[in-house]
């Protein structure tokens, strides 16, 4: 594993390991998991300064300038008796920690935080702050079923450095904290984020379903996608040519979207892309619901 070093930040009680250079978090997270002399406890995170291959969804690429975001990964240690079907509540814990972390810098300058699915932070409904993935990893102990959660914050980026235009930073939105000392502001949202997620893990692993946990609500308060009509495109089109359109109605027990088309059907999505948010409708389809997988 390349080296790393351990670093304390206020407030964070799991060990925070950081790198000033690395292709992806998630690599040396996972490394971090398969050596066997390093302990690696429940919310252990690897923090870099610049990445140079990061992944998104889909085996999407991006670079990060150095010191400029918040570069992260951190495993998640679970009971082997938590339900696999459950692990997709995992980005949702994620991301509603996120946006509990950056709404008290963003509320007071006008901004909104939200949720766009399946894995987005947005700002104003609009720009992407934040994005998210999580995948499984080989646990460091027969007890336990590893994740790792890997997530990368816009923390100090000019218009000029950002990946898109569709994106943006805490700096870029008034943040001037961000731009003058993005580390620090990297090391307290990290703390916010950990302690949101900590809370929200422990909540699904003892109830064992998002439900009764509130997590399922209150991921479905923070997507504003839901109740109006969306198109989507399948993952693996290139283009972004939309292969259906319908109202999202809401999330599955599992996480996953329900979309209902023209035609009556239910569709339960794991994954693609939201290409357009439109007009709530004022009715939605009531007939018997059928499920295809997409």
């Amino acid at each position: 594993m390349q080296r790393a070093t351990r670093v304390p930040i206020s407030g964070v009680h799991s060990p925070v390991y950081h790198v000033n250079d690395t292709s992806s978090t998630l690599d040396l997270a996972a490394a971090l998991l398969a050596d066997t002399t390093t302990a690696t406890p429940h919310l252990t995170t690897i923090i870099a300064d610049r990445q140079s291959a990061g992944r998104g969804r889909l085996g999407r690429t991006w670079t990060t300038p150095d010191g400029q975001a918040l570069l992260a990964s951190t495993i998640v240690s679970l009971p082997t008796s938590f339900p696999t079907e459950m692990l997709g509540w995992l980005v949702y814990a994620c991301a509603l920690s996120v946006r509990d972390a950056l709404s008290p810098r963003l509320s007071p300058l006008g901004h909104t935080v939200s949720l766009k699915w399946p894995n987005d932070v947005l700002v104003d409904g609009a720009r992407k702050v934040c994005g998210i993935l999580a995948g499984l990893a080989p646990a460091s102990s027969p007890f336990t079923t590893s994740a790792i959660l890997g997530y990368g914050i816009n923390i100090a980026q000019d218009c000029d450095h950002l990946a898109t235009p569709q994106a943006t930073s805490l700096y870029v939105e008034g943040d001037t904290e961000a731009g003058a000392d993005p580390t620090s502001v990297s090391h307290t949202l990290l703390a916010r984020i950990l302690t949101g997620l900590d809370s929200r893990i422990r909540g699904l692993v003892t109830h064992g379903n998002a439900r009764d946990c509130g997590l399922a609500d209150e991921a479905a308060n923070a997507l504003p996608l839901l109740g109006t009509r969306i198109a989507l495109a399948k993952p693996t089109d290139p283009n972004g040519h939309p292969a259906m359109e319908g109202v999202a109605l809401g999330l599955s027990p599992t996480g996953s979207l329900l979309v209902a088309t023209d035609d009556g059907r239910t569709h339960d999505i794991s994954a693609g892309d939201v290409l357009a948010t439109g007009i709530p409708l004022t009715t939605v389809h009531d007939t018997k619901e059928k499920r295809a997988n997409n």
